[in-house]
């Protein structure tokens, strides 16, 4: 019909004109009417917390838990004595921090059977660059996590960490901020300290160890002690007791340390705190000089008797004695024997021996 015709676009623009007005309306309506955001929502992802692993399956760290420390022991979520074996990584030069990635990470949970690594940071390049730091310290331990196994998260400071207590206590804040919430990690505040006295050592520990309980009251703080973690007695005789779950730190290099420094060890034990074998090396002190397989296995026979976790030092690829790797060696894996120095093959074969679940 004619009147239809004529008033038809009249019509459908009246309709276009309220569906202008209301549709904004009514969207904001909704977008009120839905929850706010929450913070996380807002932050970046790589500086938002961890969420806690997922180590339901049969990992190592999914069948043990959370550890503690139960008199001079290191146990399991179960209150069994766990004992974990593995590698240190090493931070000093590229040869080492080549390894500081998730595929090396990998081969060696998966390859060499470690159960632990430790994630050596030189307070000195996290002054220089937290970020990277820190994005270094997340690749290596989401990959532990990933591959369900632990990871030591170190402090590689010599003597005089005493004297840079801010970055150190900011360091361990704002990893205890991203990981605190997971089963699988341990932190090592100061890696070797020197000829400071006990009492300086023990209160530069209680100052970092109050910025990490009140974000993670649980994991276990492996402390270290004078003259390049062996003087394990003396500490144990004045302890730390501003917190439960704290291990010490002892180091030896075979070619150098012997029976005195074990017994040292066992004195500390015998007034009741627990040890962890953050760093051993196969070599003498210095990292170089002998090889010495023979006294590797004595101390080894030793730390498995009294159930003590260890990390070698180093999963390096560099001329030294005490480095794993042969120069030149992947850096992501996987690693044949013609790739690995005699300290490698020998740990590489002890480390696959302890394996079990």
């Amino acid at each position: 019909m004619p009147g239809t015709t004529s008033q038809a676009p009249r019509l459908y623009g009246s309709i276009a004109a309220w569906v202008a007005v209301a549709c904004p309306a009514i969207a904001f309506l909704s977008w009120l009417a839905q929850p706010a955001p929450t913070f996380a929502q807002w932050v970046p992802a790589t500086t938002q917390p961890s969420k806690v692993a997922d180590n339901s399956g049969e990992t190592f760290a999914g069948i043990h838990g959370r550890l503690s420390v139960k008199g001079n022991k290191i146990v399991d979520k179960n209150g069994n004595p766990t004992t974990l074996h593995g590698m240190s990584l090493y931070c000093w030069a590229q040869q080492g921090t080549q390894f500081y990635n998730a595929s090396a990470i990998n081969h060696f949970a998966r390859d060499w059977k470690c159960t632990v690594i430790r994630i050596a940071i030189l307070p000195r390049d996290y002054k220089r660059n937290p970020k990277a730091m820190l994005a270094r310290v997340k690749t290596v331990t989401d990959a532990c996590i990933a591959n369900g196994i632990y990871a030591v998260i170190d402090g590689h400071s010599m003597g005089g960490a005493q004297n840079d207590l801010q970055t150190s206590q900011e360091f361990f804040t704002a990893v205890a901020t991203q990981y605190g919430r997971t089963p699988n990690i341990m932190y090592e505040p100061w890696n070797e300290p020197v000829q400071e006295p006990w009492t300086v050592i023990k209160a530069y520990h209680e100052a970092v160890i109050s910025k990490i309980r009140p974000i993670d009251p649980d994991s276990i703080i492996i402390c270290g002690s004078r003259n390049w973690d062996q003087q394990i007695t003396e500490a144990s005789k004045n302890p730390i007791t501003t917190s439960a779950n704290i291990a010490y730190s002892i180091h030896f290099y075979a070619a150098t340390h012997r029976q005195s420094l074990r017994n040292n060890g066992s004195g500390a034990m015998k007034n009741g705190v627990a040890l962890f074998c953050t760093e051993y090396g196969t070599s003498s002190a210095s990292g170089g000089g002998a090889y010495d397989a023979a006294e590797t296995q004595t101390w080894w026979n030793w730390l498995d008797s009294n159930d003590i976790s260890c990390c070698n030092w180093s999963a390096a690829a560099l001329g030294e004695t005490s480095a794993a790797f042969q120069p030149g060696a992947s850096p992501t894996g996987p690693w044949t024997d013609v790739m690995l120095k005699p300290s490698g093959l020998l740990v590489r074969n002890y480390i696959i021996s302890k394996y079990t679940q």
